[in-house]
């Protein structure tokens, strides 16, 4: 279990911010642009991961590896209950070329992304994993044409107290 975060502050905010944005810069760079020495950024950077608010992951970018193609699966379940939600998103979950994957309300109950090398991958994939399935009521795939705004970046403001 995470340690518990002390409260954020606006010194926290921007930091967050710099890492969000960079995570490649140097314990001098952002400890100056919030006014803190390298060792104090790196304390709150231990923390924001002890406590399990921050991990820090490399992203490739899709842009740069034209060969991928990208699909938005939206699929709705037969049955819905704690162990066929578990099942599925075990399943989801073990997929590397699932990319994302969201529990919804509303008509659908999944949002997935997937990636592969081909429109035929993605096909195969989307049949080894939603045809086969037969808790899968309906699942209608999205081809992305082109990528409008990616990531995961939250606004610092909503971090605070």
């Amino acid at each position: 279990m995470p340690a518990k975060q002390r409260p954020l502050d606006e010194i926290d905010a921007q930091l967050l911010d710099l890492l969000q944005a960079d995570a490649d810069r140097t314990l001098r760079e952002l400890g100056d642009e919030v006014g803190l020495s390298p060792s104090a950024v790196q304390r709150r950077i231990t923390g924001y991961k002890t406590a399990g608010l921050l991990r820090t992951v490399a992203v490739v970018n899709t842009d740069r590896t034209p060969s991928l193609t990208q699909a938005l699966v939206l699929l709705t379940l037969v049955e819905e209950s704690p162990e066929h939600h578990r099942r599925i998103a075990d399943r989801l979950r073990a997929q590397p070329e699932v990319q994302q994957c969201y529990a919804l309300s509303g008509r659908w109950d999944y949002a997935v992304l997937l990636t592969a090398t081909s429109i035929r991958a993605l096909r195969d994939l989307s049949d080894a994993l939603f045809k086969t399935d037969d808790n899968i009521r309906r699942y209608d795939t999205m081809f992305l044409l082109d990528t409008v705004k990616s990531g995961a970046t939250l606004p610092s403001e909503f971090l605070l107290p």
